[in-house]
């Protein structure tokens, strides 16, 4: 956690942490379903311009992508746990 996080408003956070999480898993649905779309238009283009960013876009762009999903959803899980905590200390001060 970290030791200087303050939240003014910990429902529009928790809003922003969701939507983190939902933005990645569209970007994940999107580019696998370009990717497979790629793929199979293999079976009806042979040119090798294709066939590069074929290559290009499972090795590389798929790499970035998921390295970005990585980041996205761990993120996203530290915005929900901070959420949380900051929620914890909200209901303790009312007490």
């Amino acid at each position: 956690m970290a030791d200087n996080s303050s939240m003014k408003n910990v429902s529009a956070v928790e809003q922003y942490g969701k939507n983190i999480a939902n933005v990645n898993q569209q970007m994940l649905q999107i580019f696998e379903k370009m990717r497979q779309q790629t793929q199979s238009v293999a079976s009806y283009w042979d040119d090798d311009q294709y066939q590069q960013f074929s290559r290009d876009f499972d090795q590389d762009i798929m790499k970035k992508i998921q390295e970005i999903s990585v980041k996205m959803e761990v993120f996203s899980k530290y915005v929900a746990e901070m959420v949380k905590i900051h929620r914890m200390a909200q209901q303790q001060k009312y007490y």
